[in-house]
C-alpha cells in the first residue's frame, strides 16, 4: 500500500490507485492510467456516479499540499475541514479569474490566473485555519485561508471561509475531494497539522507591478533559479497573461509564464539594482544557451555559449502590435525569432525565418529529463511540465537523444521552422 493510499478511507466509488497517468493530446477530455502504485486517480465510467475521497483522519489548523491533474473540462472540488470548498478546474483562457476559476473559493476568485493546460501536473499548497469554538459549542472565530499558493504563486491571504450550505463547521474535521465532471489525478499529498502561522510581510516597500494590459515590452537584469544573471533580458506582456522572457546574448527564450507580468521593484525602488522578478507562474527552460548549433554528428554535445559561432545579436523590432521580432546572426546564417502568443491563452508560438546555408545545423528545441513522443507531432516534456507542438518543420525529422543530463529534442534546421509551446 502507498503513502498516498494511507492517507484516505479506501476504497472509494470510482477512485483507484495507478502507476502514472497521460491525458492523449488528440483527446485531452480522456485520461488514461498505467499500472503501479503512487496515484489516485477518477477516471469517469458510464453509469457510474464516483464518491468522494476523504481522508482517513480528521484535523484541526492544517497545512495541505499536494498535485494534481485534469482533462480538458475537468471540474473537481477540494473540501477543506469537509465544508470550505475550494475548486479545481481546466480554466484555460480565462484572463480574468472568478471564484470558479482554479483555485477560486466561493467570494473570492484566485488572485492571478496561473493554471496548467490539461494533461500537465499542478501543486496546490495551503495553510488553513479551523474555526474555534468554546467550551458551549459556541463559535467564537470563523474558519481562514490563511494562504494559498498554485504552481507557487500566492493566490489567496487571510480569506474568511463560509461553509456550504446545511453543513455543520467543526473544530477538527477531514478533507475531501469531490470529482464534479472529467477525470482528475492526484499525487505527493502531504497533509500536517499547522505549525507555523504566515507572517506578515515587513519593512518591504510596496511593490511596483508592471501590468500588460497591451503588448508590453521591458529590458531589464533577470535572475535565472540556481543560475546566473541574464543581462541582456527582454520580458514581453501580453493582454492574453502569457508571457515570457529571452536572453539576447544567446537568442534563448528561456522562461515563460502565467499570470501577472513583472514586479519591477528591485529595479526601481530607490538606487535599485536593475532587476526585475516574474510575478505569475514560470517555466524554466534552464540556464540560457543557444537555441541554434552545428554538429557534426549526433553523438556531439551541444554547444553551451557562442563561442566559435559566431554569434552577433541585431536587436529586435517591433511589429504594429508591438510584438518584438528578435533577430541575430549565427554561424553566417540570419535569423529572426518572432514569439507570438496563442489566441486562446494556452501558450505561444514560435516562427524562427533562417537566411543563408542551415546545412548541418539544429534547432534544440527541449532539453529535460524526460521528454516522451506523444505522436502527430507532440512532446511532452518533463514531468508533465508542459508541452512542444511542432507545426511547421517541413520535412525536418524531430530527434529525440540521450544525453549526459538528461534528453534532448533537436529539428534540422530549415529556412523556416514553427513550433508551439503549450503550458
Amino acid at each position: 500500500m502507498s503513502a498516498q493510499t494511507q492517507v484516505f478511507t479506501l476504497p472509494s466509488q470510482g477512485w483507484e490507485s495507478v502507476g502514472d497517468v497521460t491525458v492523449p493530446w488528440s483527446k485531452r477530455q480522456v485520461m488514461v492510467a498505467s499500472a503501479g502504485e503512487g496515484v489516485l486517480a477518477h477516471i469517469p465510467k458510464k453509469r457510474s456516479r464516483p464518491g468522494d475521497l476523504v481522508t482517513a483522519m480528521a484535523y484541526g489548523d492544517v497545512e495541505l499540499e499536494f498535485s494534481y491533474l485534469l482533462a480538458t473540462g475537468t471540474e473537481a472540488t477540494l473540501y477543506l475541514h469537509d465544508v470550505y470548498p475550494i475548486t479545481l478546474a481546466d480554466s484555460r483562457g480565462t484572463t480574468t479569474p472568478t471564484a470558479r476559476s482554479n483555485g477560486g473559493t466561493p467570494g473570492y476568485p484566485p488572485r492571478q490566473q496561473v493554471g496548467r493546460a490539461p494533461g500537465l501536473w499542478q501543486r496546490l499548497r495551503i495553510q488553513f485555519q479551523a474555526p474555534k469554538f468554546d467550551s458551549a459549542g459556541n463559535k467564537i472565530a470563523p474558519a481562514r485561508l490563511l494562504r494559498a499558493a498554485l504552481n507557487g504563486v500566492t493566490i489567496h491571504e487571510d480569506v474568511q471561509l463560509e461553509p456550504t450550505a446545511n453543513t455543520t463547521e467543526k473544530a477538527k474535521a477531514p478533507v475531501r475531494f469531490t470529482a464534479n465532471q472529467g477525470p482528475i489525478a492526484l499525487k505527493d499529498v502531504n497533509i500536517n497539522a499547522l505549525s507555523e502561522r504566515p507572517s506578515a510581510r515587513q519593512n518591504s516597500p510596496d511593490p511596483i507591478s508592471v501590468n500588460a494590459q497591451v503588448n508590453t515590452t521591458l529590458r531589464s537584469f533577470m535572475d535565472v533559479p540556481g543560475g546566473p544573471r541574464v543581462v541582456h533580458a527582454i520580458s514581453t506582456g501580453h493582454p492574453e497573461q502569457v508571457h515570457y522572457t529571452y536572453d539576447l546574448d544567446h537568442g534563448s527564450l528561456f522562461q515563460v509564464w502565467r499570470g501577472g507580468f513583472l514586479d519591477a521593484t528591485p529595479m526601481w525602488h530607490e538606487r535599485g539594482n536593475g532587476t526585475s522578478r516574474v510575478l505569475g507562474s514560470p517555466i524554466h527552460f534552464g540556464a540560457p544557451s543557444l537555441l541554434i548549433g552545428k554538429l557534426a554528428t549526433l553523438n556531439d554535445t551541444w554547444p553551451m555559449d557562442t563561442v566559435g559561432t559566431g554569434y552577433k545579436p541585431n536587436g529586435y523590432k517591433l511589429d504594429g502590435q508591438d510584438l518584438p521580432t528578435f533577430r541575430y546572426r549565427i554561424y553566417d546564417d540570419q535569423v529572426e525569432d518572432a514569439i507570438r502568443p496563442l489566441t486562446n491563452g494556452e501558450g505561444f508560438t514560435r516562427t524562427l525565418t533562417v537566411s543563408g546555408n542551415p546545412e548541418g545545423l539544429y534547432l534544440r528545441l527541449a532539453a529535460a529529463p524526460i521528454i516522451i513522443d506523444q505522436g502527430n507531432g507532440i512532446f511532452m516534456i518533463g514531468d508533465k511540465a508542459w508541452y512542444l507542438k511542432l507545426e511547421d518543420v517541413g520535412k525536418g525529422k524531430p530527434i529525440v537523444r540521450e544525453q549526459q543530463n538528461g534528453k534532448e529534442l533537436l529539428v534540422p534546421v530549415l529556412p523556416t521552422i514553427r513550433y508551439s509551446i503549450i503550458f
